[in-house]
């Protein structure tokens, strides 16, 4: 097993997973920066489907969703991304067909923000855990 092999698994789509999350970031700071442009029509970019796209591409095993509020575990290619609108809210505070929730917003930032300090503390780990291997496991 070569360098290319230590690296090809996880580490591979965790940088797919950082790319995707840093361009969700982008949109969902856009839609924020024009809040107030008159019929503005505000954007997400649907991470879930992406990585629904590529359920069971190359994985010989598959972990099984049973709750829907599970994190989905499948790999996914950020390239073809889906940019979307974003979803009408019931309810709309302006008339000047501007689409922008900054409650709904905030909440997506937050949660992307969670999501990509999660991927990145894992891949820290994942390189961790190669030096680790490569010094023989001293500290």
């Amino acid at each position: 097993m070569g360098l290319q092999g230590i690296f090809s698994g996880t580490v591979s789509i965790l940088e797919k997973v950082l790319d995707l999350r840093s361009k969700k970031h982008n949109v969902i700071i856009s839609n924020i920066a024009n809040i107030d442009t008159p019929n503005y029509k505000a954007f997400d970019l649907i991470v879930e489907e992406e990585i629904a796209k590529t359920a069971g591409a190359g994985n010989k095993l598959q972990l099984k969703r049973t709750q829907p509020n599970h994190i989905l575990t499948v790999p996914f290619v950020p390239d073809n991304s889906s940019y979307k609108p974003a979803e009408k809210s019931k309810f709309t505070q302006k008339g000047d067909g501007n689409t922008v929730d900054i409650d709904k917003e905030m909440a997506n930032l937050a949660e992307n923000s969670l999501m990509y300090s999660a991927s990145a503390h894992i891949i820290s780990r994942k390189f961790q855990g190669l030096k680790n291997a490569i010094e023989g496991g001293k500290k």
